[in-house]
């Protein structure tokens, strides 16, 4: 009998130790945790001194793909991963600049050559408050320029049209991927891709958009007017899209990940160099 009392003696103390240490186990995954992430977060800021430090040393002349803060950055050591990646956002169409006909064209090209349906434009118009009229979605029409690029979500715009599609053997990127908020409205030829060129003159077709690009390569384009250096690009062409285009950059995407043991934090920053200052941030 004594033997059983012991026995249930002994089981009951050992919960009690081995739930203890399971706690204590806890608490220390969780307070490492905490640490792990307040030092990323440390290392996230520091990391966006040096981007930015970066960019403010670079030559606002002329923004090329060859150019220093275009080329990924990586650091590990210790435990610790830092991976830097800087594009600067004129290499994208600006949705906001909705009430002057001109970009209205190049959204027209552009909604053409990714086979988005070109009347999803005038959703575009009404929501941003450049045209009058209703839309058929469930929210109330905002009647301002776009905050964030994943309004075209509430717009009905599919996820096909907005991260890219295949039809047939050919893909078509998504609209997400060459539009932007947050700049002048002015297009970097020295960084546009492809689908970008293409939009801003229908005589630009997808032959005369790569020779740009191959173009670019070797020779960037020290001003717009070199643009008539490319085979098949004519002055007629260059006075149409002049006032659109840029060959520097004014706003910069910073994207930081920083991992510190288990835990990894990700960085969004976007900075306008010619005021240095952060204009949107997100920290997850």
């Amino acid at each position: 009998m004594i033997l059983i009392v012991v026995l249930m003696a002994f089981l009951t103390l050992s919960s009690y130790v081995l739930q203890a240490y399971q706690d204590a186990i806890s608490t220390y995954k969780y307070t490492l945790s905490v640490y792990n992430k307040q030092q990323a977060y440390y290392i996230t800021q520091s990391a966006f001194e040096i981007a930015k430090t970066i960019l403010d040393k670079d030559d606002p002349s002329t923004d090329t793909l060859n150019d220093t803060w275009a080329l990924p950055f990586d650091f590990e050591k210790e435990g610790v991963k830092v991976k830097i990646t800087i594009y600067d956002e004129n290499r994208f169409i600006n949705l906001n600049n909705t009430k002057e006909s001109g970009y209205r064209k190049i959204y027209e090209n552009l909604f053409k050559n990714l086979n988005i349906n070109v009347n999803f434009l005038n959703r575009i118009y009404v929501w941003t408050g450049s045209q009058e009229g209703s839309i058929p979605v469930d929210y109330p029409v905002k009647k301002r320029p776009f905050d964030s690029l994943y309004e075209l979500k509430l717009l009905g715009f599919s996820d096909d049209d907005l991260y890219g599609k295949l039809i047939g053997n050919k893909f078509y990127p998504g609209l997400l991927s060459v539009s932007t908020i947050f700049t002048d409205g002015k297009i970097n030829v020295n960084t546009a891709s492809i689908e970008v060129l293409k939009a801003l003159n229908p005589k630009i077709d997808d032959t005369l958009a790569s020779k740009i690009v191959e173009y670019r390569k070797k020779n960037y384009f020290k001003s717009i007017n070199d643009l008539v250096l490319v085979e098949g690009f004519t002055f007629d062409m260059l006075y149409s899209v002049s006032p659109y285009i840029d060959v520097k950059s004014t706003v910069f995407h910073i994207k930081i990940e920083s991992t510190v043991g288990d835990t990894t934090l990700q960085a969004d920053f976007i900075y306008d160099r010619n005021q240095r200052k952060v204009i949107y941030k997100e920290i997850i």
